[in-house]
């Protein structure tokens, strides 16, 4: 699943809060080059954060990030 483009600008800032929550690694400056893009965002954390082979560790990204939005509609 991913988002529309608009879900990620209305929402923003408190998706971009819990990312940062979610992921201490990342800066408000990493966020803010991501541009809001889901896929960039993904992107962003795998590389920040390394370790598990590409495909296990993007699933488990993108898993987090839909639960943070699926929260937001809650």
């Amino acid at each position: 699943m991913c988002p529309t483009p608009n879900r990620l600008e209305d929402e923003w800032g408190q998706i971009r809060e819990r990312i940062l929550r979610e992921w201490d690694l990342l800066t408000p400056e990493d966020l803010d080059r991501s541009r809001m893009e889901y896929d960039q965002i993904v992107r962003l954390i795998r590389r920040r954060y390394g370790g598990r082979t590409e495909i296990i560790q993007e699933a488990a990204i993108r898993d987090t990030l839909n639960r943070i939005l699926q929260k937001l509609e809650a």
